[in-house]
């Protein structure tokens, strides 16, 4: 290394700063859980409109795929009678 250049030693990667104290670390965005997920909203004739959402890099969410229209059967089960969007 050239102290002239920098005019000190300059520690390697790494090394440049102590850890921060444990439970003192910020929120980082790779945190976030970044999977897909559903989010089924009841509609007012009792259909459900569900959309896929997913955590970007910044933390915020943002809609991904299709978005479908389920009706609830008598026997509990949603059962898928639209789908918009890209069909995979």
């Amino acid at each position: 290394m050239d102290l002239a250049f920098f005019g000190k030693v300059v520690p390697l990667a790494g090394l440049r700063r102590p850890p921060p104290p444990p439970g003192t670390q910020p929120v980082r965005a790779s945190m976030y859980p970044r999977g897909p997920s559903q989010k089924p909203e009841r509609l007012s004739d009792g259909r459900y409109l569900v959309t896929n959402w997913m955590t970007n890099r910044c933390g915020r969410e943002v809609q991904i795929g299709a978005t479908a229209i389920y009706v609830v059967n008598d026997y509990g089960v949603m059962v898928l009678v639209e789908s918009w969007g890209d069909q995979c």
